[in-house]
């Protein structure tokens, strides 16, 4: 049996419950271990995952204790106790750690199983300390993040454990080379598993009516999560040139974000006075927010670049090739890399308003370019290789080796 060991809530969280039902379609047996959360059942099986939630009422703030007690030697005792109880009630052949955080604790028990540890990093979660942590303006949070969470400690700490661990997942080939090249480990223990999707995702139902009243505009719109890293500051500030030469022009933001972020955000679009062509909608469920994908003129996706973008990959970058709509996103470079290998999309200079504004102009007058592309895209994920069908297959790989 495989057990996955995760610090968040399952299945909601798509990579891990991607991956582990997968590997049950294989013929594996697969066990996720997660906190539980209030009103959520300790064990029950989940499309052939079997789920163990340990301990009770998991709160954001509870997380950060143990975040916090984690972080002095990297081992969680909240979830040390988790793989304990595991371990006890289970028959474990191999565990399957998803993210760095978690990766000493999960080796705490490599004399404990028969098979091995593997490490799924989702992202450089090193440099991803720097970027997060960008915008936030509480003084007490900033010195807990100065002590705890600083990049040097977290970064020798994932150097030990990428040489510890018996196998490593990254989601892109830049995450790959970086870890050979920085930690000097052999490139065969690293294997890419990026965030695509199977085939029939596109069969998703939409039920949205969130763009009905935006019918009359030239639609841009952010769907995802609201960070420092996201670079929704440089759609914004293009929205400034774009408003004169396409004045019907929306950008729509949909998703969460922290209070310091969103309020970034709109500072900038106070005073740049973008009121009328910048609209926060909030979160909304998926089958609201996959009929925008659908339905506007244009999404985007404008990371910031930096060490932690330029080595992770977004799952909303095939959900929207799926959807068949046209695609803009910066110049990070996984980002870059697969649109520009499959002319599936536009691509603007990371972090540069005008270069942002000038492709969406692009992209409003050139309907036959931007048609071809966005078949080129829906191609390469429904006929090409850029879907899970294909990815998941190394995941079998590395447990049959």
């Amino acid at each position: 049996m495989i057990l996955m060991l995760l610090d968040g809530e399952y299945p909601k969280d798509i990579r891990v419950r991607k991956e582990a039902e997968s590997l049950v379609e294989m013929g594996f047996s697969v066990l996720v271990v997660c906190p539980r959360k209030s009103g959520l059942l300790e064990e029950e099986s989940h499309n052939g995952v079997l789920i163990y939630r340990f301990g009770k009422n998991y709160t954001f703030y509870k997380k950060g204790i143990y975040d916090i007690l984690g972080a002095i030697n990297f081992v969680n005792p909240f979830f040390k106790r988790g793989l304990r109880e595991s371990l006890r009630k289970f028959k474990i052949d191999h565990i399957h750690v998803h993210d760095l955080p978690l990766a000493k604790t999960a080796l705490k028990f490599k004399n404990k199983i028969s098979g091995k540890v593997i490490l799924d990093l989702h992202e450089n979660y090193p440099e991803g300390l720097k970027i997060w942590g960008a915008w936030k303006t509480n003084s007490l949070i900033r010195l807990k993040d100065k002590v705890f969470f600083n990049y040097r400690k977290w970064f020798n700490y994932e150097k030990k454990m990428v040489w510890k661990v018996d196998q490593i997942i990254a989601v892109v080939d830049e995450m790959k080379e970086r870890l050979v090249k920085i930690h000097e480990i052999d490139r065969n223990k690293v294997v890419v598993v990026t965030n695509s999707e199977k085939i029939d995702f596109q069969q998703n139902k939409s039920n949205s009516k969130l763009i009905d009243s935006f019918q009359e505009n030239f639609t841009i719109a952010y769907v995802g999560g609201i960070g420092p890293h996201r670079g929704l500051d440089t759609a914004i500030l293009g929205m400034e040139k774009i408003k004169e030469t396409i004045p019907e022009a929306k950008l729509i933001i949909i998703g969460s974000g922290s209070e310091a972020v969103i309020g970034k955000l709109k500072s900038i679009i106070h005073t740049k006075q973008l009121s009328e062509q910048v609209i926060f909608l909030g979160f909304h469920p998926f089958s609201e927010v996959w009929g925008v994908m659908k339905g506007v003129n244009v999404n985007i996706i404008p990371h910031a670049s930096n060490t932690h973008t330029n080595n992770t990959i977004p799952h909303k970058l095939y959900q929207i090739m799926m959807s068949g709509s046209p695609l803009l996103v910066s110049s990070c470079k996984p980002l870059k890399r697969i649109v520009e290998n499959i002319e599936g999309g536009f691509v603007f200079k990371a972090d540069d308003p005008t270069s942002f504004s000038e492709k969406v102009n692009e992209i409003y007058k050139d309907k036959v370019l931007v048609e071809q592309r966005a078949r080129n895209a829906y191609k390469a994920v429904t006929e090409g290789s850029h879907n899970w069908e294909n990815e998941s297959l190394k995941l079998k790989q590395i447990y049959l080796d």
